[in-house]
């Protein structure tokens, strides 16, 4: 899980993000020679039908007045994604704010919202099941202000049909701006993490409350923070990689690292500076699929025209510490979710003040040229989740100019598939070679994928190619596969006599070079052996040595040309169709 910070209307504002592109091929070579015949086999490596990705026109829902962040859990328990939304207010007016509760239908449309007091201009807000009555609950923040308010933390307890009871104030610290969920000591039980800020920007803190597991909590834990921006978001994941939960604290142009020893207690672990500017957006995941933790930092710099974007991708060292920051593109994201289903980590955020961009992530810290999507006015990248039930990633923007959120559900692609090495590497004639065949889902199917499998060109000894299985079904998790074999056919090998050039020699033309050697040879049968008879002999002898050395250089046998076999094993799905191909070549 990540989380991200991005600003609206003067405000920030978090969202909780879960975390397939186009091909990425590589071609491993390996040779086998079996009885004198080269075969080279060309294996497709993690080849993948090409991913793209697409959205919807954007669905605006109307929420209350300047929308912060959202959230998503099931409130009513029907199964289907609602969506929480915490609006700030306008103080000027009197306007509180509160939060927006819109009911999912299960197919990505919403119900109108309905408003839940949440105090005075409430910022921040996350949902989880704090009483463990199995109803999603929320958690709402308010960051305070300087006229002596010190803001608070607010939790709401469902009552598992949308609504909500009264909330019941949490001790939190000075001025709360940003609030995570976890469990970090293991015991089952959900816990909270605050960032706070008691002047603003100079004394800054972390502070923990461990869930009792029946919504009540125990006295906060404070660990300090140095100077500098106030916490705007915090991600809870494993940065130095010993199994435990650590923390990712986001403030404007710094990163804080805290690293947990699994107790629900923490130690100061270092701290990243990408840099300073006036919207600041971050992420964390393993951009780069070495099993290690990474971060990307998404940054708009000047106060006035043209503002200046930029985001920058740190490698991590799995020990807590980063590699040195490569700019990635020159527009601000900061959420990352595997939008296209190919596997790999995308990033999504704002690239104009109607459009939000999506970086599609190659798996190897690289990413695509930017796709920019219409999301409403002003939007920023507020949530990624699954709206419509099809496993495919669907974005949430908040819109703070009209007060309103736009959902773009994923179009998407269907499946990808891909097939791994033959195995085993050496066969002989007539020995069966296997490759795994796998499909991974994307967007759902109502009726099974078929597949097939077919060598090219079909002549006589190419090979054969069957499938352990025609048709596939999808597991929960998006996931089937097959097993293609591919059986070696007879290897034919063709006799070569090279014809006479113009003006050259042709060795046809010696043909009554045996009968002269054979008479030789038989010469004087009939008489007692002599000098004379032994000559004869080995005339003859000589003559059919040299006929047999000069078909030995001009003709005889010699490898067959190279063949190209390519087998492909082609997936169907009405009339979505993908494949991919291994490619033998004997030689």
């Amino acid at each position: 899980m990540s989380r991200q910070r991005n600003s609206a209307g003067g405000h920030s504002s978090e969202s909780s993000l879960g975390g397939r592109s186009l091909t990425m091929s590589e071609k491993m070579k390996i040779r086998i020679k079996f009885f004198g015949v080269m075969l080279l086999v060309l294996l497709p490596f993690g080849e993948l039908a090409s991913a793209t990705v697409g959205f919807k026109p954007a669905q605006s829902y109307a929420v209350g007045t300047a929308p912060e962040t959202v959230t998503s859990a099931d409130f009513n328990n029907d199964g289907k994604p609602d969506i929480a939304v915490v609006h700030f207010g306008n103080p000027d007016v009197g306007d509180n704010g509160g939060v927006s509760i819109l009911i999912g239908n299960g197919d990505g449309t919403f119900q109108p919202a309905m408003n839940l007091i949440a105090g005075k201009n409430p910022t921040r807000i996350a949902a989880g099941d704090f009483n463990s009555d199995g109803n999603s609950d929320l958690i709402v923040v308010r960051a305070g202000d300087d006229t002596g308010d010190d803001g608070d933390a607010t939790i709401f307890l469902g009552h598992g049909d949308g609504t909500f009871s009264p909330g019941h104030v949490l001790a939190t610290g000075k001025n709360p701006s940003a609030v995570a969920v976890s469990d970090l000591n293991g015991d089952h039980k959900l816990d909270l993490i605050f960032g706070n800020s008691t002047d603003f920007r100079n004394d800054n803190s972390v502070t923990i409350l461990l869930g009792n597991g029946d919504g009540t909590f125990q006295s906060p834990v404070v660990y300090a923070v140095a100077a500098g921006g106030s916490p705007s978001s915090i991600s809870v994941t494993d940065v130095n990689q010993d199994g435990r939960s650590d923390l990712a604290v986001f403030r404007s142009g710094i990163v804080d690292f805290f690293f947990g020893n699994g107790d629900g207690t923490f130690q100061k672990g270092p701290s990243v500076s990408p840099g300073c500017c006036f919207r600041f957006f971050a992420a964390i995941g393993d951009f780069n699929g070495d099993g290690k933790v990474d971060l990307v930092e998404g940054s708009c710099s000047g106060l006035s025209k043209p503002i200046v974007c930029t985001t920058s991708l740190w490698l991590g060292n799995g020990d807590g510490t980063f590699q040195t920051a490569n700019a990635i593109s020159d527009v601000s994201a900061g959420a990352a979710a595997d939008v296209n289903g190919d596997g790999n980590l995308d990033l999504i955020g704002t690239s104009s003040q109607t459009q939000l961009v999506v970086l599609l992530g190659n798996g190897d810290g690289t990413f695509q040229q930017p796709l920019t999507f219409a999301a409403g006015t002003n939007p920023v990248i507020g949530l990624v989740a699954d709206f419509d039930g099809d496993k495919a990633p669907d974005l949430v923007a908040l819109n703070s100019r009209t007060n309103t959120i736009s959902v773009l559900l994923n179009t998407g692609t269907d499946f990808s598939i891909s097939a791994a090495a033959l195995s085993p590497s050496s066969v002989s004639p007539g020995q069966t070679v296997t490759s795994t065949v796998s499909l991974s889902l994307l967007n759902a199917f109502d009726n099974p994928v078929s597949l097939a499998c077919a060598v090219t060109p079909v002549q006589a000894g190419s090979p054969t190619c069957s499938l352990s299985s025609n048709s596939v079904t999808f597991d929960p998790a998006g996931k089937a596969s097959t097993t293609v074999s591919v059986t070696a056919g007879a290897v034919a090998a063709s006799l070569r006599v090279p014809a006479a050039t113009r003006g050259g020699f042709n060795p046809s033309s010696l043909g009554w070079l045996p009968v002269a050697g054979f008479a030789f040879m038989g010469m004087n049968v009939s008489r007692s052996c002599s000098r004379k008879r032994k000559g004869n002999f080995l005339a003859g002898a000589a003559v059919l040595a040299g006929l047999i050395l000069l078909v030995a250089c001009g003709g005889g046998s010699s490898n067959p040309p190279p063949v190209n076999y390519a087998i492909t094993v082609t997936a169907m799905s009405g009339s979505t169709q993908h494949s991919t191909a291994l490619t033998l070549t004997v030689q």
